[in-house]
Protein backbone atom coordinates (compact mmCIF):
# COMPACT_ATOMS: atom_id res chain seq x y z
CA UNK A 1 0.00 0.00 0.00
CA UNK A 2 1.13 3.27 -1.18
CA UNK A 3 0.77 6.54 1.08
CA UNK A 4 1.06 9.47 -1.01
CA UNK A 5 1.89 12.81 1.14
CA UNK A 6 0.09 15.76 0.09
CA UNK A 7 2.93 18.58 -1.09
CA UNK A 8 1.76 22.54 0.54
CA UNK A 9 3.12 25.06 -2.10
CA UNK A 10 3.31 28.30 -0.01
CA UNK A 11 2.88 31.28 -2.03
CA UNK A 12 5.88 33.69 -2.61
CA UNK A 13 3.89 36.75 -3.22
CA UNK A 14 0.98 38.70 -3.23
CA UNK A 15 0.05 37.86 -6.19
CA UNK A 16 0.00 34.31 -6.37
CA UNK A 17 -2.77 34.43 -3.80
CA UNK A 18 -6.28 33.48 -5.30
CA UNK A 19 -8.34 35.76 -6.16
CA UNK A 20 -11.13 35.49 -3.45
CA UNK A 21 -8.60 35.91 -0.49
CA UNK A 22 -7.34 39.38 -2.98
CA UNK A 23 -10.69 40.73 -3.03
CA UNK A 24 -11.34 40.06 0.81
CA UNK A 25 -7.46 42.14 1.11
CA UNK A 26 -8.63 45.15 -1.26
CA UNK A 27 -12.22 45.48 0.19
CA UNK A 28 -10.57 46.44 3.65
CA UNK A 29 -8.13 49.45 1.74
CA UNK A 30 -9.30 52.67 1.62
CA UNK A 31 -9.94 54.49 -2.01
CA UNK A 32 -6.24 56.28 -2.38
CA UNK A 33 -4.66 53.03 -1.83
CA UNK A 34 -6.74 51.37 -3.37
CA UNK A 35 -6.23 53.33 -6.58
CA UNK A 36 -2.22 52.66 -5.78
CA UNK A 37 -2.77 48.70 -5.68
CA UNK A 38 -4.51 48.89 -9.20
CA UNK A 39 -1.80 50.86 -10.94
CA UNK A 40 1.18 47.84 -9.72
CA UNK A 41 0.06 45.24 -12.21
CA UNK A 42 -2.69 44.10 -14.48
CA UNK A 43 -3.90 41.63 -12.04
CA UNK A 44 -4.90 43.87 -9.76
CA UNK A 45 -6.23 45.93 -11.46
CA UNK A 46 -8.49 44.07 -12.87
CA UNK A 47 -9.41 42.70 -9.59
CA UNK A 48 -9.92 46.42 -8.56
CA UNK A 49 -12.54 46.91 -10.98
CA UNK A 50 -14.48 44.14 -10.66
CA UNK A 51 -17.84 44.71 -9.83
CA UNK A 52 -17.75 42.28 -7.06
CA UNK A 53 -15.16 44.76 -4.92
CA UNK A 54 -17.64 47.18 -5.54
CA UNK A 55 -20.50 45.73 -3.93
CA UNK A 56 -18.73 44.18 -1.17
CA UNK A 57 -17.10 47.63 -0.28
CA UNK A 58 -20.52 49.22 -0.58
CA UNK A 59 -21.84 46.17 1.85
CA UNK A 60 -19.53 47.18 4.54
CA UNK A 61 -19.83 50.49 4.08
CA UNK A 62 -23.15 50.27 5.25
CA UNK A 63 -22.01 48.04 7.77
CA UNK A 64 -19.96 50.91 9.83
CA UNK A 65 -20.86 53.96 8.74
CA UNK A 66 -24.22 54.32 11.08
CA UNK A 67 -22.11 53.35 13.82
CA UNK A 68 -19.32 56.15 12.80
CA UNK A 69 -22.34 58.88 12.42
CA UNK A 70 -23.88 58.16 15.75
CA UNK A 71 -20.31 58.15 18.01
CA UNK A 72 -20.07 60.29 20.57
CA UNK A 73 -16.35 61.03 19.52
CA UNK A 74 -17.52 62.46 16.14
CA UNK A 75 -17.49 66.24 16.47
CA UNK A 76 -20.37 68.19 15.94
CA UNK A 77 -21.27 70.52 13.40
CA UNK A 78 -20.35 73.91 15.30
CA UNK A 79 -16.62 72.29 15.70
CA UNK A 80 -16.56 71.29 12.27
CA UNK A 81 -17.40 74.78 11.27
CA UNK A 82 -15.03 76.22 13.79
CA UNK A 83 -11.83 74.06 11.94
CA UNK A 84 -13.27 75.36 8.89
CA UNK A 85 -14.15 71.78 7.82
CA UNK A 86 -17.58 71.89 6.81
CA UNK A 87 -17.84 75.23 5.02
CA UNK A 88 -21.45 77.11 5.08
CA UNK A 89 -22.72 79.60 2.58
CA UNK A 90 -22.11 82.61 5.14
CA UNK A 91 -18.70 81.26 5.17
CA UNK A 92 -17.81 81.23 1.25
CA UNK A 93 -19.68 84.59 1.03
CA UNK A 94 -17.27 86.24 3.40
CA UNK A 95 -13.64 84.55 1.74
CA UNK A 96 -14.82 85.16 -1.49
CA UNK A 97 -15.13 88.92 -0.32
CA UNK A 98 -12.27 89.26 1.57
CA UNK A 99 -10.12 87.74 -1.50
CA UNK A 100 -11.72 90.20 -3.59
CA UNK A 101 -10.96 93.17 -1.00
CA UNK A 102 -7.39 91.94 -1.07
CA UNK A 103 -7.36 92.38 -4.82
CA UNK A 104 -8.41 95.72 -5.22
CA UNK A 105 -6.27 96.48 -2.40
CA UNK A 106 -3.16 94.99 -4.40
CA UNK A 107 -4.67 97.08 -7.34
CA UNK A 108 -4.11 100.57 -5.86
CA UNK A 109 -1.13 99.99 -4.73
CA UNK A 110 0.49 98.69 -8.07
CA UNK A 111 -1.20 101.54 -9.34
CA UNK A 112 0.60 104.02 -6.95
CA UNK A 113 3.87 102.44 -7.13
CA UNK A 114 6.63 104.39 -8.86
CA UNK A 115 7.77 103.94 -11.90
CA UNK A 116 10.78 101.57 -13.14
CA UNK A 117 12.56 104.61 -14.16
CA UNK A 118 12.17 106.42 -10.93
CA UNK A 119 13.30 103.61 -8.87
CA UNK A 120 16.28 103.61 -11.57
CA UNK A 121 16.84 107.36 -10.03
CA UNK A 122 16.14 106.56 -6.55
CA UNK A 123 18.91 103.50 -7.57
CA UNK A 124 16.67 101.02 -6.13
CA UNK A 125 16.90 99.08 -9.24
CA UNK A 126 19.65 98.66 -11.27
CA UNK A 127 19.57 100.16 -14.61
CA UNK A 128 19.68 97.32 -16.91
CA UNK A 129 16.00 96.81 -15.67
CA UNK A 130 14.89 99.84 -17.29
CA UNK A 131 15.35 99.10 -21.11
CA UNK A 132 17.79 101.53 -22.74
CA UNK A 133 19.33 102.67 -20.11
CA UNK A 134 21.79 99.70 -19.19
CA UNK A 135 25.52 99.88 -19.93
CA UNK A 136 24.83 97.28 -23.33
CA UNK A 137 21.39 99.31 -24.32
CA UNK A 138 19.34 96.00 -24.49
CA UNK A 139 16.49 95.35 -23.55
CA UNK A 140 14.58 95.23 -20.09
CA UNK A 141 16.13 92.40 -17.36
CA UNK A 142 14.98 91.16 -14.48
CA UNK A 143 16.38 92.08 -11.19
CA UNK A 144 17.27 88.96 -9.83
CA UNK A 145 18.88 88.34 -13.16
CA UNK A 146 21.16 91.56 -13.26
CA UNK A 147 21.85 90.28 -9.42
CA UNK A 148 23.39 87.22 -10.85
CA UNK A 149 24.72 89.08 -13.83
CA UNK A 150 27.01 91.26 -11.76
CA UNK A 151 28.15 88.29 -9.25
CA UNK A 152 29.62 86.72 -12.32
CA UNK A 153 31.56 89.40 -13.22
CA UNK A 154 32.43 89.49 -9.60
CA UNK A 155 33.87 86.43 -9.37
CA UNK A 156 35.64 87.09 -12.56
CA UNK A 157 37.49 89.98 -11.80
CA UNK A 158 38.47 87.92 -8.68
CA UNK A 159 39.67 85.27 -10.58
CA UNK A 160 41.94 88.08 -12.58
CA UNK A 161 43.24 89.45 -10.14
CA UNK A 162 44.00 86.07 -8.36
CA UNK A 163 46.00 85.18 -11.11
CA UNK A 164 47.58 88.43 -11.70
CA UNK A 165 48.85 88.56 -8.17
CA UNK A 166 50.17 85.21 -8.16
CA UNK A 167 52.15 85.99 -11.33
CA UNK A 168 53.34 89.19 -9.89
CA UNK A 169 54.27 87.13 -6.62
CA UNK A 170 55.85 84.48 -8.01
CA UNK A 171 57.79 86.20 -10.52
CA UNK A 172 58.75 88.60 -6.96
CA UNK A 173 59.25 85.62 -5.34
CA UNK A 174 61.58 84.44 -7.98
CA UNK A 175 63.71 87.96 -8.34
CA UNK A 176 64.34 87.86 -4.65
CA UNK A 177 65.79 84.48 -4.53
CA UNK A 178 67.94 85.01 -7.36
CA UNK A 179 69.36 88.06 -5.98
CA UNK A 180 69.52 86.22 -2.77
CA UNK A 181 71.70 83.39 -4.30
CA UNK A 182 74.02 85.71 -5.94
CA UNK A 183 74.53 87.84 -3.31
CA UNK A 184 75.51 84.90 -1.35
CA UNK A 185 77.60 83.01 -4.04
CA UNK A 186 79.45 86.49 -4.07
CA UNK A 187 79.99 87.28 -0.26
CA UNK A 188 80.19 83.65 0.63
CA UNK A 189 78.42 82.39 3.80
CA UNK A 190 78.82 79.66 5.94
CA UNK A 191 81.59 77.47 6.13
CA UNK A 192 79.45 74.68 4.07
CA UNK A 193 79.75 77.10 0.69
CA UNK A 194 83.07 77.71 1.45
CA UNK A 195 83.78 73.71 1.66
CA UNK A 196 81.69 73.32 -1.47
CA UNK A 197 83.49 76.08 -3.33
CA UNK A 198 86.86 75.20 -2.61
CA UNK A 199 86.15 71.54 -3.66
CA UNK A 200 84.78 73.06 -6.94
CA UNK A 201 88.19 74.56 -7.68
CA UNK A 202 89.73 71.43 -6.65
CA UNK A 203 87.66 69.36 -8.92
CA UNK A 204 88.06 72.19 -11.89
CA UNK A 205 91.75 72.65 -11.80
CA UNK A 206 94.24 69.69 -13.04
CA UNK A 207 97.50 69.28 -14.79
CA UNK A 208 98.22 69.33 -18.46
CA UNK A 209 98.94 65.87 -18.83
CA UNK A 210 95.99 65.17 -16.83
CA UNK A 211 93.88 67.17 -19.21
CA UNK A 212 95.65 65.68 -22.43
CA UNK A 213 95.59 62.00 -20.96
CA UNK A 214 91.26 62.57 -20.43
CA UNK A 215 91.04 62.92 -24.18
Amino acid sequence: MTVVMAKHVFPKQLSDLPNEVLLQILGYLDVSDLLSTSRTSHQFRRLSLAPILQRLRLRQTRAILPPMLTSPSRPSLADLIRRSIFLTNTTVVSRKLARNLVSIRLARRLAARPSAEALVERCVLPPECVPGKGMDGGGMVAPALVARKRAVERERVKDGLRRWVDSVWRGEVRTREEGVRKWEEHVGIGRVWRMRRFWERVGGSGSPQQRRGSF
